[in-house]
C-alpha cells in the first residue's frame, strides 16, 4: 500500500479528466458520506477521485485523490451566491460548470483565469502550484460580483507515502 513516487503530469490528466466526468457535466451521483452532502466519485486505474460537499447556494466541501489506496492530493473549498442573487444561481452555476470543463493543464484546480459568457465574467485566481496552492474565484454580472468561492488544496502527506517522491515531467 506505500506509494514511492507520484507522476504530476499524469495527476494533473487524471484530475481534468475526473472533474469532466463529475459536478462540470452533472455527472453522476454516489451514496452519500453524510445526511445532506452531496458526493462524486471517479475512478481509473490505480487512481480515485471523490468530491463531498453541502449546501446549494453557499457550500463547503472537498475532494480528495487517492493513488494506490492513498490520498495524496486534496483541495478545500467554500462559496457560492452572494446574498441577494440566488435567483441568479441556475444561469451562474452553468457558467462555472463550463469554465470547470476548461482548467488549466498544468495546474488544474478549477476553471481558466478568465471566461466571458454574454454579461457574465468568470474570474479564477489561484496562488501557487498542483503540491500547495491557495487561490479565490468570482462571477460577476455586469461587472458586479455575485457568486465566490475560496479555496486551499495539495499535495498529502501521510504513513503510507511519507517518502513519496515527485516525478516532475
Amino acid at each position: 500500500m506505500n506509494v514511492e513516487e507520484l507522476d504530476l503530469q499524469e495527476l494533473c490528466e487524471f484530475l481534468i479528466e475526473a472533474k469532466r466526468e463529475t459536478f462540470a457535466k452533472d455527472g453522476p451521483r454516489v451514496s452519500s458520506k453524510s445526511q445532506l452532502s452531496k458526493n462524486y466519485l471517479y475512478e481509473r486505474g490505480d487512481f480515485r477521485y471523490e468530491d463531498q460537499y453541502f449546501g446549494e447556494f453557499l457550500d463547503v466541501g472537498e475532494e480528495i485523490v487517492w493513488f494506490r489506496g492513498v490520498p495524496v492530493w486534496g483541495m478545500g473549498y467554500r462559496g457560492g451566491m452572494l446574498e441577494g442573487y440566488e435567483n441568479l444561481a441556475s444561469r451562474t452555476f452553468t457558467l462555472l460548470k463550463k469554465a470547470l470543463m476548461i482548467p488549466e493543464p498544468a495546474f488544474p484546480i478549477r476553471g481558466p483565469r478568465t471566461l466571458v459568457e454574454g454579461e457574465f465574467e468568470y474570474k479564477n485566481t489561484p496562488i501557487g502550484n498542483l503540491t500547495s496552492f491557495t487561490g479565490s474565484e468570482e462571477i460577476e454580472l455586469n461587472g458586479e460580483p455575485i457568486y465566490f468561492r475560496n479555496y486551499i488544496g495539495g499535495l498529502i502527506f501521510g504513513k503510507y507515502n511519507k517518502e513519496m517522491k515527485i516525478k516532475r515531467e
